[in-house]
């Protein structure tokens, strides 16, 4: 890689933490990791995190996470880049992000957002969140 082409950061691991209900949003943020993994050398694994209780009494987690792997198939063959899934279950979402950064030696994050809700302004989102509290580097993409 020459001086010009050569990344301003030596990403060797990155994450794309996703809402599976928001799958185009969430499809322009692997694409970015995807990018910039082209440009470092580094390799990138999806996350979701899904309720421990699902979304119904009757619902386990792990009935999600068939879909969850097809999706990272999916991106994976679109854009010609090996991607890991990981499936977690929790209730804390932006705890669940910042373990896994921690236990996975993440050092860059790609994540997407959507435009603020009152809810937003209150707690802040997932993405604000794990900007405000990774030990890396995070970059946010707005969805339309």
């Amino acid at each position: 890689m020459t001086e010009q082409t050569k990344p301003p950061f030596a990403a060797t691991h990155i994450l794309v933490p996703v809402d599976m209900r928001h799958r185009e949003v969430s499809r322009l943020a692997v694409e970015s990791a995807v990018y910039l993994a082209g440009l470092s050398g580094a390799k990138v694994s999806i996350l979701t995190v899904t309720n421990p209780l699902g979304t119904h009494l009757t619902e386990m987690p792990e009935a999600r996470k068939p879909d969850f792997e097809a999706f990272v198939a999916e991106q994976a063959d679109r854009l010609g880049h090996a991607i890991t899934p990981l499936f977690e279950s929790h209730e804390a979402v932006n705890e669940t992000i910042q373990k896994v950064i921690k236990q996975h030696g993440v050092d860059f994050v790609v994540m997407a957002t959507h435009h603020p809700r009152l809810s937003d302004h209150l707690f802040g989102s997932h993405a604000s969140q794990t900007a405000l509290h990774a030990n890396c580097s995070v970059l946010i993409v707005r969805g339309e």
